[in-house]
């Protein structure tokens, strides 16, 4: 959402950057920013081989300093708005704590965290590239993210902005009828996941049908589970202070 996905270099889309912070500062509460890598991480970690599994373990371990010094950027950048924009806030870069196993989670200590939102300050925490015991490397995704931080912090919300109102009956970007699928629960779950697939876009981490099996595994912690069109101004104010929103929401 706050990156142009198809610019190389990545750029960073400040206009959408400062109208997102601004609606964020309309939430009164302990705050988390999950960020997605956007062009910063999945670029550099496709050129570096990672979502392959062929692909060597020095391919893998020489793309850290390039994913983490994008990522870096792109946090530091989302940092410095909030701040800008009165909400005091820092980052947690994964890479520096959290450590993989066969790419999935082997630690990753919350403490810190809590003791971040406990002093009013709001966690900004990215997909990034994390030391993988079994793999040498491997990507930790946005997504995963805010499924572990869900499980462990049991927030009241997790709010997942994309591009578009939701997840689609139909690929949007060929079918101008799409419509958003109100409620994915577990009654229709398998009908949805057939008709989701990869993103367009150059993504290792799996893309929506991932995203949506995650989020499923979420429902039964009592969140209101949201996917939602962060494009358009307003959407995400309206969720802070439940009001009707065009959107898929994702229940047990």
């Amino acid at each position: 959402m706050i990156t142009h996905k198809e610019a190389s270099p990545p750029t960073i889309n400040e206009k959408q950057l400062s109208r997102i912070v601004k609606e964020l500062a309309a939430h009164n509460g302990r705050l988390i920013v999950v960020l997605g890598g956007g062009a910063h991480g999945h670029q550099a970690a496709h050129k570096h081989g990672f979502g392959n599994p062929d692909t060597d373990s020095q391919k893998l371990l020489a793309g850290i300093p390039e994913i983490r010094h994008n990522m870096s950027l792109l946090a530091s950048r989302v940092e410095e708005e909030l701040n800008t924009q009165g909400i005091p806030g820092v980052v947690f870069s994964p890479f520096m704590f959290v450590t993989l196993q066969n790419s999935l989670i082997d630690n990753f200590p919350t403490k810190i965290i809590e003791d971040t939102l406990n002093a009013e300050i709001a966690v900004i925490i990215h997909g990034d590239v994390c030391v993988d015991k079994t793999k040498a490397a491997s990507i930790l995704s946005g997504d995963t993210i805010a499924k572990y931080l869900t499980e462990e912090l049991r927030p009241k919300a997790v709010f997942i902005g994309t591009n578009v109102d939701g997840v689609m009956d139909a690929n949007p970007e060929t079918n101008p009828n799409a419509k958003p699928i109100p409620l994915i629960n577990n009654s229709n779950k398998n009908r949805i996941l057939a008709l989701t697939g990869p993103s367009s876009s150059t993504d290792v981490t799996g893309g929506m049908t991932k995203k949506i099996t995650e989020l499923l595994e979420l429902a039964s912690h009592d969140a209101d589970i949201v996917i939602f069109n962060l494009l358009v101004a307003g959407r995400l104010i309206a969720l802070f202070e439940n009001e009707s929103v065009l959107c898929t929401r994702i229940q047990s």
